[in-house]
């Protein structure tokens, strides 16, 4: 009988300028049996240095704002002088710009500071395997719908998916979007696999990051 290996813990380093926020997470990640807590910095300038000097997480959980360098600041550096490592931007700004700009610089995963422990660990899960993961909540800072981009990618879509794709980066359940267009939740989720391929993303966060990027949400 074969002995199966345990698999590897995910590195996580932790960055946050408020000691009981930082304590927090590091608290709630520590109960977790495949995560390792490797370190934990002060402010975003804190975050790089540690980088610098040899410090090598697989996952980086940032939050937004903090002194010296914001967590955004800390991406863009991070995404240019320290390839592999994944970063997921904690927040409480319901804000599309902070949203689009985390985008335009490759952010790996987006919560809001409200998110449950399931939900952090899903993401971190998620981000360390290679995929991107956006809260369902991040629509709630988009108010305001946008005209649809001109990324010929949407040009792969018919109406009735851009009408789908639209819902399911919402957050809403294939039975909430079947009661909605009228139509079976396993027609919404045939429709839904079909958008995945046609556009190559990866599940719903890669469909939600999809919207979001081309102003449909």
């Amino acid at each position: 009988m074969e002995t199966k290996l345990p698999e590897p813990k995910i590195k996580i380093f932790v960055a946050d300028d408020h000691q009981l926020v930082r304590e927090g997470l590091v608290a709630l990640l520590e109960t977790v049996d495949h995560f390792d807590l490797i370190g934990t910095a002060v402010n975003g300038q804190d975050l790089v240095h540690q980088l610098r000097f040899g410090v090598k997480p697989h996952v980086v959980l940032a939050d937004h704002d903090m002194p010296q360098l914001t967590g955004l600041e800390a991406l863009q550096i991070i995404k240019k002088d320290f390839i592999g490592i994944k970063f997921i931007l904690l927040t409480m700004m319901q804000s599309r710009e902070l949203i689009e700009s985390c985008l335009q610089h490759d952010v790996d995963g987006f919560l809001y500071k409200n998110s449950s422990l399931d939900e952090l660990v899903t993401a971190i899960t998620m981000v360390a395997r290679g995929q991107k993961y956006f809260t369902g909540e991040v629509t709630m800072a988009l108010a305001h719908k946008n005209p649809v981009s001109a990324n010929p990618e949407l040009t792969k879509l018919s109406e009735r998916e851009i009408e789908i794709l639209k819902l399911v980066a919402k957050g809403l359940s294939s039975t909430s979007i079947g009661h909605q267009l009228y139509i079976s939740p396993r027609t919404v989720d045939t429709h839904r696999n079909n958008i995945i391929q046609k556009l190559e993303v990866n599940g719903i966060a890669g469909l939600t990051q999809f919207a979001i990027k081309n102003k449909l949400i």
